[in-house]
């Protein structure tokens, strides 16, 4: 019996946001050539997964503002890969990402990091519930917990300009105050997990842990799909 996906991927079948091969959302050839900007060291509550640099500055700049939202996809399905990222997402009950201001998004169409950590959870998920990993690959045991995505528990009361368009040394005090929890019954004592698509000096993702820890998360921890090394 064809089921509804199964129709779908005929009519629209997968392909690569890189190259345009069909077949997956990234091939194998671009996944391989995205792996040399890898990054290996990782901290405790602190994940970073690429280096902003070459190609993969080069498809987040596309990501963000030549309208190429497709591309959620295959960024989901790079991390999806990265094993150690799903090792370290075990830990977490939710993941969410650095909201965008109202009129951001409306002017964008898209928050891109939105996107990435929706569709991040979904995988998950569904690998944990079709078990399609044998025992040594699975992501999640038997007995854990769901990783569960909200994209409303941050808020940002203030539309600032971006933050690439500041100078280093303003990023920090311009971030204080512009972010609030929504939802706190949603935050307390869970151990939350925020994604951005950059880290630079880490302002704006560290200001989102602070309100999270004081409407009571238990941990938070961080995610950034690519660090810039700017020192």
């Amino acid at each position: 019996m064809i089921t509804k996906i199964h129709i779908l991927d005929i009519l629209f079948p997968s392909k690569c946001g890189i190259c345009g091969k069909l077949g997956e959302n990234i091939c194998e050839n671009c996944f391989n050539e995205l792996k040399q900007f890898e990054i290996t060291k990782q901290y405790k509550d602190v994940f970073f997964v690429y280096r902003y640099e070459g190609k993969i500055r080069k498809l987040i700049l596309s990501y963000k503002f030549k309208d190429s939202s497709y591309l959620y996809k295959t960024f989901s399905d790079c991390l999806l890969k990265n094993k150690n990222l799903c090792n370290f997402l075990k830990s977490y009950d939710i993941i969410t990402s650095v909201p965008l201001h109202k009129r951001r998004k409306a002017e964008r169409g898209y928050n891109q990091s939105d996107l990435i950590a929706k569709d991040l959870a979904k995988s998950i998920n569904n690998l944990h519930k079709t078990n399609k990993l044998n025992s040594k690959e699975k992501y999640f045991d038997d007995k854990s917990n769901e990783l569960k995505y909200y994209n409303d528990i941050l808020i940002k009361n203030l539309n600032t300009k971006p933050q690439s368009s500041k100078q280093i040394k303003d990023r920090q005090n311009d971030v204080i105050g512009i972010y609030e929890v929504k939802n706190c019954d949603l935050v307390k004592d869970k151990n939350i997990a925020i994604f951005d698509d950059i880290y630079t000096t880490g302002s704006t993702l560290n200001e989102c842990k602070k309100v999270l820890l004081n409407a009571g998360a238990k941990k938070v921890g961080i995610i950034a799909l690519a660090k810039d090394y700017i020192n």
